[in-house]
């Protein structure tokens, strides 16, 4: 009886030491928004991935509905419209001659676009600096090109250190609008730092990415897929479980394990329910 008390002492303290591991350690790095698999998939989705390696489908899409912008000439989706509206707006207010320069751009346009780069500065140069047609965010019709009244910097990396430019990158999240292609990070977005070019993902989303770390667009939208495949993974593990404990029970019952004694109740009961011994590090 004193070894089973002494086994059962040890064990007892091992599990409660165990229960201190700070529950952070476990829990998810971030709380994403909730998606479909058809929000990453369609071209009409607000969260549509495009970028050198991955085309429209069709390549010419067209959105369906496209608005003016604040009476530019240019267009864009209803929602990346207001968004763009607003920043320009509250950035006038703040002092910074924001204009809009580029907004949607059909699969023809994109093509004659990248012809003239490629012809002035060679394919290589080109596929850096322009999308080829039929993987560029203006197409999608959530995309802008912002620039700055009277300034020299237009369209070049120095607009973001401009006071319009930091303004721009300090306050695009609050209307849904991402900076999409950031500095230092051309081998993972395909393309130069763009400072003057957001993009239209919704306020949930822009909150989201910036909370979550990640550092460009691609990544967040591996979380987003990742996040999918959560349920999967964790239904399929709850089953793997269930079935080995099935098994588990047969074993001990024809080894004639099947009956506890009161010192083994005792240690059960303090045992945390972990399904194993991983506390939440396992590989997802």
């Amino acid at each position: 009886m004193r070894l089973a008390s002494a086994l059962t002492s040890s064990v007892l303290s091992a599990a409660l030491l165990l229960c201190a591991v700070p529950a952070a350690l476990a829990a998810p790095a971030e709380d994403l928004p909730a998606v479909e698999s058809s929000q990453l998939s369609d071209a009409s989705s607000m969260l549509a991935l495009i970028n050198p390696t991955t085309k429209l489908s069709p390549e010419d899409y067209t959105p369906a509905n496209l608005v003016g912008v604040g009476g530019t000439g240019l267009a864009l989706r209803p929602e990346a419209a207001e968004a763009v509206e607003d920043l320009i707006a509250d950035a006038r207010a703040a002092g910074h001659s924001i204009k809009l320069l580029s907004a949607y751009r059909s699969y023809q346009r994109q093509a004659a676009l990248f012809s003239q780069y490629q012809a002035k500065y060679g394919t290589a140069y080109a596929e850096r600096i322009s999308a080829r047609p039929g993987t560029s965010e203006h197409q999608l019709g959530l995309a802008a090109d912002l620039g700055y009244t009277n300034s020299r910097a237009e369209l070049k990396e120095e607009f973001g250190q401009t006071p319009a430019g930091i303004w721009i990158a300090e306050h695009a999240g609050d209307y849904g609008l991402i900076i999409r292609y950031p500095q230092g990070k051309e081998e993972i977005t395909g393309y130069k730092y763009e400072p003057w070019h957001v993009r239209y993902i919704g306020k949930d989303h822009a909150k989201a990415l910036a909370e979550s770390g990640a550092q460009t667009y691609e990544d967040y939208f591996q979380m987003l897929r990742k996040s999918l495949e959560a349920p999967k993974e964790e239904a399929g593990s709850k089953k793997a479980d269930k079935e080995a404990g099935k098994e588990s029970d047969k074993d001990a019952q024809k080894a004639g394990h099947g009956v506890m004694k009161e010192d083994d109740l005792l240690v059960l009961r303090f045992l945390p329910p972990y399904r194993d011994w991983g506390f939440g590090f396992t590989e997802k």
